[in-house]
């Protein structure tokens, strides 16, 4: 017997100027997961959220917590569930509202470029578990509130990290030239939204991440992970460096592929400090490699870019990958 289940979500994006429009957008009926570091930028109350830290709270324990705070706030199924903040803070509360009751209505805000252009759209949600994300569902907003009054304030390596991003989406989509025109504002509202359409583009057949179309996106991941959880670098800067060292990686084992020099360019271009000479020369950080999401055994899928708009995956045994990086230093 086959039972054949067809689920279709829909994601609605909307873009406003300033925080003060949210006012009227978060209903008296809603619930608030909020990063407590833009608490005091937002139109409510503390007492109406539940206040979230950030990374080092996307764990199973918090969870637990703001499930008992949805009980206590007597939350149905119908109820709304407004998530505020970074990527750390979308994944958490997207994953909270994907199974509580089964899954509620969940509107996401993220108040980072990293967060609208990636952690928010496409519907991947975790927290961590030994290592990172390493537990969640694929559950879309139903809503996603893309605020620009957010990004003025942001500190410039958390926009260096978004722009990271957006080149990556760009790049995977072959959009190279786009990148190469002067004075290119990455961070319009054009650009932006270009960016959250192409990476749509790119998962819209592929949302629960099985038919190796996605798997794309992790152009960088593999080495980005590994730095940011070794060192603390914030996850657009990690990944950007990751992209570079796969390119480096990938040219050395032979592979035709997007010279590096020309990637370094381009984030030098739009003021992304990539270091990746040093992180070849260090091997502490290269024993999370290990922790990667698509090793399968001792074997992981290695994203790179052959050129622009084409993406390739190298399979490699772990113990090779961490012989050749030492063998790049």
């Amino acid at each position: 017997m086959e039972l054949s289940f067809n689920v279709t979500f829909k994601t609605e994006v909307i873009f406003l100027k300033k925080i003060s429009e949210l006012k009227n957008i978060i209903g008296d009926d809603s619930l608030v997961i909020v990063d407590r570091k833009v608490l005091e930028r937002l139109p409510i109350h503390e007492s109406d959220c539940f206040q979230f830290d950030g990374e080092k709270s996307k764990d199973l324990e918090h969870v637990e917590s703001c499930i008992e705070w949805l009980i206590e706030k007597k939350a149905t199924r119908k109820t709304t569930l407004f998530v505020i903040g970074g990527g750390a803070t979308t994944d958490f509360g997207a994953f909270v509202g994907s199974i509580y009751h089964r899954g509620q209505k969940v509107v996401l805000i993220p108040t980072t470029i990293l967060g609208a252009v990636d952690s928010a759209i496409g519907g991947k949600t975790a927290v961590n578990f030994v290592a990172k994300n390493s537990i969640g569902s694929f559950y879309p907003a139903e809503k996603v509130m893309i605020v620009e009054e957010f990004f003025k304030t942001l500190p410039k390596d958390v926009v260096a990290g978004g722009k990271a991003e957006i080149i990556k989406v760009m790049l995977l989509a072959g959009k190279e030239d786009k990148l190469l025109i002067d004075k290119v504002d990455l961070l319009s509202e054009k650009n932006l939204d270009q960016a959250i359409y192409d990476k749509y583009s790119i998962i819209v057949n592929d949302l629960d991440d099985t038919l190796g179309r996605r798997v794309f996106l992790n152009w960088g991941h593999t080495f980005g992970h590994a730095i940011e959880r070794y060192y603390g670098l914030s996850h657009g800067l990690a990944v950007a460096n990751g992209m570079v060292l796969i390119q480096k990686y990938a040219k050395h084992l032979g592979f035709k592929c997007f010279d590096h020099k020309n990637l370094e360019r381009l984030f030098e271009k739009h003021d992304i400090n990539v270091n990746t000479e040093n992180y070849l020369l260090e091997s502490s950080w290269k024993k999370f490699i290990k922790f990667d999401k698509k090793r399968d055994l001792e074997e992981i899928s290695l994203v790179y870019l052959e050129k622009s708009g084409c993406p390739r995956i190298i399979n490699m045994n772990l113990n090779d990958i961490l012989k050749d990086l030492e063998e790049m230093r």
